[in-house]
This record gives C-alpha cells, sequence and structure tokens, in this order.
C-alpha cells in the first residue's frame, strides 16, 4: 500500500470512501467494475452524491464500464433510474462478450477521479480498497487500461432505451 493511501475495510468504510472521493471529483470520473453489489451502487446517498456532483458541476462526467446491465439492473435500480434521468452526465458502456480478458486488472474494481485520485479494489466482491486522494502511479497505469477498455466497449443494447 502507498504511503498516502488509506486502507478501507469493510461496506460501509467502502461506501463511505467512494463517497468521499466523489465529493472530490472536479472533472471526470472513470469507474471499471466487473461486479456491481447493491450495497455500494443502489446506496441511496452515493446516487444521491452523484446526482449532487452532477447538479453542481454540469460538464463533469462518469465513465462506467460495467457488466451487461441484465446482470445489476434488478439490484441496482437506483443507478439505472440515475443513468436514465443523467444519460449526457453517465456513460454507461460494457465490454464485448468476445474480449479477452488476459489481464489481472479484468477481475479488479476501481474508480479514478480527475485522472489522479483512486479508489481500487483488488477483489470487488470483498469489501477492501485503498482509497489513495493524492495522486499515485497506480491511478494512471489503471487509467491508461480502463482507457484501452473503453475504446473496444459499446453502448449496452439493453440500455439503449435509457438513451432515447
Amino acid at each position: 500500500m502507498a504511503d498516502n493511501a488509506r486502507r478501507l475495510d469493510g461496506v460501509e468504510n467502502v461506501r463511505s470512501g467512494l463517497a468521499e472521493l466523489l465529493t472530490a471529483c472536479r472533472h471526470t470520473v472513470h469507474m471499471y467494475t466487473p461486479h456491481l453489489d447493491s450495497r455500494l451502487y443502489n446506496d441511496a446517498h452515493l446516487i444521491g452524491t452523484i446526482r449532487a456532483r452532477v447538479s453542481d458541476q454540469p460538464r463533469l462526467r462518469f465513465h462506467l464500464l460495467l457488466p451487461p446491465a441484465r446482470v445489476w439492473r434488478g439490484g441496482c435500480p437506483n443507478l439505472l433510474n440515475l443513468a436514465e434521468r443523467l444519460s449526457t452526465a453517465l456513460l454507461l458502456q460494457t465490454l464485448p462478450t468476445d474480449e479477452p480478458r488476459e489481464r489481472p486488472e479484468f477481475g479488479e474494481a476501481f474508480v479514478i477521479v480527475d485522472r489522479r485520485m483512486l479508489l481500487h479494489q483488488p477483489d470487488p466482491r470483498a469489501f477492501q480498497a485503498e482509497l489513495n486522494l493524492d495522486g499515485s502511479v497506480r491511478a494512471k497505469e489503471l487509467l491508461d487500461f480502463f482507457m484501452a477498455v473503453w475504446d473496444k466497449s459499446l453502448p449496452d443494447p439493453e440500455l439503449r432505451r435509457l438513451m432515447l
């Protein structure tokens, strides 16, 4: 763990760390997760934090690489509703099913804010994370990974009606 990173253990601590990270956002959020847990991504406070950030900063953009919506929409209706209401600020994409997932990062979850702040979960099903608000080399590495994957990602056909 980096010197300026905080270790977060448990659902409440990871949720609080994520809210802290999102509150600090000024420009962009890049989120990658192969697993959306409703205890985080259906939480009313966390969804409210995202809504407030977008309301306060209309140019703020959230780039979210998520599993297919059919996997998570039933457990995260608050996120789905927010994505429908803020479709120009929340850009949701999913990986093509034929994309090889050879790098270990494909199994991890992370949120990068303003290209430097990072919440990183090596195992997205375990509520353990590192939070770094001071900038980190790892944030840059994961952002490079994110951008390469984003370029191959597609809008989720299950969410197409949201964008109309």
